[in-house]
This record gives C-alpha cells, sequence and structure tokens, in this order.
C-alpha cells in the first residue's frame, strides 16, 4: 500500500514539473514569438495601390495616365441582409442575382475587407449607389486608379499594355510591395519601363476582433505615384500616320535622322490597350485570338523582302566599289537572260539605255540585276550587312534581325537579291534607319523612344560608305518623286522637296505584292527619315507615296495639322 502511494506521488512530482517546464517554455523561450503572432491575428493591412506614372509624348501630350474608376464590393462584417442586398444592387447595377452572388463568394476573405462584387461601374451608377447607401448597410462604392489611354489604341504597339502579374511575377515583385490583383507593365514600353512607371503601395493599419471584423485604425501610409516617362514620339505625327494608313495592314516608322529618335512607329492592325487595363475579357479574348495578330508590332518583329528598295543598296555598294560610276550607262530591253533563265523587267517594254539617276527614277529591275551580278553575292552582302540589314538595330523592345542569305547562290539567285527579292528580308526600323543613314550623311543610329537630356548624345556609328558614294545616289531619290515620270511621284508636294526610293516586293499571295517608299524630308536639310510598308497594297507608289507626302507635310508645319 505504501509503495503504491509513493509511485503515486513520484507520478504526480513528474507530471507537475513537466507542465511547470511547458509553461516556462511557452512563456520564457516562446513568448516573444507568440506574442507577434497574437499581434498579427490582431492587426490587419488594407492595401492602396500607387498610381502608375503618366508617359508624355515630345510635346507634354499624355498618351498613358491613371482614371478613376468604380466598382461595387460588400463589407461582410456590416451585411445584415445579404439576399436584400444583393437584390437591391442587381436592380441599380442590372446585374443578375446569381452572378452577383458567385463574385461575392469568390471574392470574399476576411471580415472586414470589401468583397468585390461588381469591379466596373459608370459614374452615374456609383452616384446612385452611394445614395442609397443609407439603406444598404455593407455596400461599398469606391473609387480606384486605373490605366488609362487618353489617345485611345494610338501607338498601342510602343506603349505596350498592363495586365496580372502570373505566379512566378508574383512572387518575385512582392518583395517590392506588388500585391496579386495589382496591374504590371506585361509588353511594350509598360514593361520596359515597369519599375519606374509602377508606384509604391501603401495602405492602412486597421486593428480587428477575434471575428475578423474592423475594431479601430491604427495608422496609414500613403502610397506613392510612379516616376513618369517622357517619349521621342510626336502624338500629332503618330495620329496623321494611323489616319494615313487606315486600317490596311502594314508599318511606318519615322526617326530623327541626327538622333536616332523616333517619331512615329505605327503598326497596323491595331489595338486598344484600355482593353487590358480594364480586364475587358472579350475584347482581350479577341485579340489574342485574331488571326491577323494585331498585337504584333509589325514595324520591329514584321520581317519584309524589301523589293525596289534595295537598289539604293545595290547602287551605293557598286558605287563604294568602283564597279560603276553615277554615269554608268546599261541599256535595258525588257529582260535578263542568264543561263537558260529569262528575267523580265517590271516594264517588259525595255527603258532603253538608263544612267543611276534615270535608273532610279524609273526602277529597272534589268539595271541593277547586271550590277549585282558584277558585283558578286559577297560583295553585294557585305553591302547590306553594311546598310545595317541582318541584325538588330538596338531597339529596346522586342525585334527581328531580318535577314541575309548566307548559303550559296546562283547567278540568277544574286540577280534578283540586288533587286530585293529571293531570301533578303529586313524590317521597317531597319529601313527608317537606313534611310536616315542616307540622310544625315552616313550615321547609321540606335534609336531611341525615351527622350533622354541633352547630356546623352546619340549612339551610333559609320555606315561604312563613303559620302561620295552616298551623294550618287541622292539625285536618283529625288526625281523619284519630282520627275513625273518618277515611281513615287505621288509624294510629291509644294509644301516640301522629299527624297525616296519605291519598292513592289512579293509575298506569299500571289498579285498582291507588299508596297514600300523609303526616304527623307526635306532634301537639303533632312529632319525627318521614314520607311512604310503596306501588306499586300500593291505599288510602293500608290498609298505608300501619298502617306509619305502627308507625313512629310506635317514636318514642314506640324503646328498646322
Amino acid at each position: 500500500m505504501g509503495g503504491r502511494i509513493i509511485r503515486l506521488q513520484i507520478a504526480l512530482v513528474v507530471a507537475l514539473a513537466l507542465i511547470l517546464g511547458r509553461l516556462a517554455q511557452l512563456q520564457l523561450v516562446q513568448g516573444g514569438t507568440f506574442r507577434r503572432l497574437a499581434e498579427q491575428n490582431r492587426l490587419r493591412i488594407v492595401p492602396e495601390a500607387g498610381p502608375r506614372g503618366v508617359i508624355y509624348d515630345r510635346k507634354g501630350r499624355i498618351l498613358a495616365a491613371t482614371q478613376t474608376v468604380f466598382r461595387v464590393a460588400l463589407v461582410p462584417q456590416d451585411i445584415r441582409d445579404l439576399p436584400t442586398a444583393l437584390a437591391h444592387v442587381s436592380l441599380i447595377v442590372q446585374r443578375p442575382v446569381p452572378a452577383l452572388t458567385k463574385a461575392y463568394k469568390k471574392e470574399r476573405s476576411l471580415a472586414f475587407l470589401p468583397a468585390t462584387i461588381v469591379s466596373r461601374v459608370p459614374k452615374d451608377i456609383a452616384l446612385r449607389l452611394e445614395e442609397e447607401r443609407w439603406r444598404l448597410p455593407g455596400v461599398l462604392v469606391q473609387a480606384e486608379t486605373a490605366r488609362a489611354y487618353p489617345q485611345g489604341p494610338l501607338a498601342a504597339h510602343v506603349l505596350g499594355y498592363v495586365g496580372l502579374p502570373s505566379p512566378e511575377e508574383y512572387e518575385r515583385l512582392k518583395r517590392d510591395g506588388v500585391r496579386f490583383d495589382d496591374l504590371i507593365g506585361r509588353t511594350g514600353l509598360e514593361r520596359r519601363l515597369d519599375d519606374i512607371l509602377r508606384g509604391r503601395a501603401g495602405g492602412e493599419l486597421v486593428e480587428v476582433d477575434h471575428r475578423a471584423r474592423q475594431v479601430r485604425t491604427i495608422g496609414e501610409r500613403p502610397s506613392e505615384a510612379g516616376h513618369d516617362a517622357t517619349l521621342t514620339l510626336d502624338a500629332g505625327l503618330q495620329s496623321l500616320v494611323e489616319a494615313s494608313l487606315g486600317a490596311q495592314p502594314g508599318a511606318v516608322v519615322v526617326v530623327d535622322p541626327d538622333t536616332g529618335d523616333i517619331l512615329a512607329m505605327v503598326s497596323r492592325p491595331g489595338y486598344n490597350p484600355e482593353a487590358f487595363a480594364l480586364l475587358d475579357n472579350e475584347l482581350v479574348t479577341g485579340y489574342l485570338t485574331d488571326a491577323a495578330a494585331p498585337l504584333m508590332n509589325r514595324a520591329t518583329t514584321g520581317a519584309y523582302a524589301p523589293g525596289s528598295t534595295a537598289k539604293l543598296v545595290t547602287a551605293i555598294t557598286a558605287l563604294e566599289q568602283k564597279v560603276i560610276t553615277p554615269s554608268t550607262t546599261i541599256t535595258c530591253p525588257g529582260y535578263m537572260k542568264i543561263g537558260d533563265r529569262t528575267i523580265h523587267c517590271w516594264n517588259r517594254d525595255g527603258h532603253g539605255a538608263l544612267d543611276l539617276r534615270g535608273a532610279l527614277l524609273r526602277s529597272c529591275n534589268v539595271y541593277f540585276m547586271q550590277i549585282g551580278r558584277w558585283l558578286g553575292p559577297a560583295r553585294l552582302r557585305a553591302g547590306f550587312a553594311q546598310a545595317g540589314f541582318g541584325r538588330k538595330t538596338g531597339w529596346p523592345l522586342e525585334e527581328q534581325p531580318g535577314h541575309i542569305p548566307q548559303r550559296r547562290l546562283t547567278e540568277g539567285e544574286v540577280a534578283m537579291m540586288a533587286i530585293g527579292q529571293t531570301e533578303l528580308l529586313v524590317t521597317p526600323l531597319q529601313q527608317a534607319l537606313f534611310a536616315a543613314s542616307l540622310a544625315n550623311g552616313g550615321w547609321l543610329h540606335q534609336p531611341r523612344i525615351v527622350r533622354e537630356d541633352g547630356r546623352h548624345p546619340p549612339i551610333g556609328h559609320r555606315i561604312g560608305f563613303s559620302r561620295a558614294a552616298l551623294d550618287g545616289v541622292r539625285p536618283g531619290m529625288r526625281a523619284v518623286v519630282e520627275d513625273p515620270d518618277g515611281t513615287g511621284h505621288r509624294a510629291a508636294t509644294g509644301a516640301i522637296t522629299i527624297a525616296a526610293k519605291t519598292g513592289t516586293a512579293q509575298s506569299h499571295i500571289k498579285d498582291h505584292p507588299h508596297g514600300w517608299i523609303l526616304g527623307y524630308c526635306p532634301v537639303d536639310h533632312p529632319k525627318a527619315a521614314f520607311a512604310i510598308v503596306v501588306e499586300h497594297g500593291g505599288s510602293g507608289g500608290d498609298l505608300p507615296a501619298e502617306i509619305a507626302r502627308a507625313l512629310c507635310e506635317y514636318i514642314a508645319a506640324p503646328e498646322t495639322l
């Protein structure tokens, strides 16, 4: 009996020791941790996103900013009668109750956090709901900022669009205060400049009770807007070019020949970036599935055969290599025989005897095929490479390098490459920068789209052709526009002098070639160089020439247009 009592006493002492040890561990060792956890359970952060910075054009016109939008939410802790509240909201916002109920269940989290049931409502609907709030406890109308594009689709391919972060991006960005439902830059400059444009989130620190209901506000940190950015684009010129191209697929690039600044960059078809900012799933899905690829920037990622615009490079290379002089005369009978193959000039009646000016003026195939044969594949390839083709330009966003064929070419293929056919591919941006090098005396600049201060000189290098070789094609380029027989005469205008070269490039659709024109204006003191391609638009002397005329008239007097 006594032994049993002793064993019981020992067990009680051990149990008491274990309890006291556990209490000591909880209070002394882990007390700080548990206090922090309790504090975290008591305190919550109600976040507030920081608005993105504004994007301006070179003259201070707003291209991207923020707008105030309204959303409708329910605060769970304040709702007295959920079915009644949903029914009342449904009548005002014209949304079915089941859809609102589904949204509420999906968005509800903590009792004090608003659960969004309608993400975007017009201002008049928001005001009406505010007037009804006295009878709708728990219904909240919140004003918030969203990305806005005051010019609509203008320069969409340059600006890009915003969207929700992917799970992988969120894991990386949450350290910078980005929430899973914040919009970040997805494409274009919105993505490239996201670190600069993105604002800093703020919010309120609130105290909640054991049922997660808000008790009081402890403190707050105001959100901060992101930094602004100014682009080299001229919104007036951009708008004019977009209107001139219309719905016709193609691309236009206009560049300042002295700096490489992009004055306009247009790609068609286009899209409205605000659809992504407002999470318009129907429009976004349409853009993503459209076979015409409206999200593709054809100005930098569209690779086209240059057609007869390549004759400028062929001529300059031949002049540089002393293969021809500007007065070299070649007779065009309307065709050229190479082995057992006959290649026709576009004018099958022939152009007769032509010097370089006349060959450029009339875009004679036979003339340039002949000098291409004289040059041979190696020197011709080198000439295209010196002109900036076959490699990326340094554009800060997505671009294609184009293609200069490196395989062994037949004599006929060399002749065709000399006039811009076969496998030779260029982008409109490359063409515009090459045109700029003709205008500025031989400097091939890296393109710039974000405007820098005067302390940042242009980045570029000499194109590799002598001034004499470049000067050799200038009379012909001017005649292309000014001479009534010139292939680009539709670009002629009394407002400004224009030097240009047109081109017609084969496409995958028979009898529907791409039309090109590249050049610069005004001739004596160039302020703009341009490249224009119209897909399946026929000759470069048609719509492309008309667009060139319109943009050069703007360059002559921008304040009047």
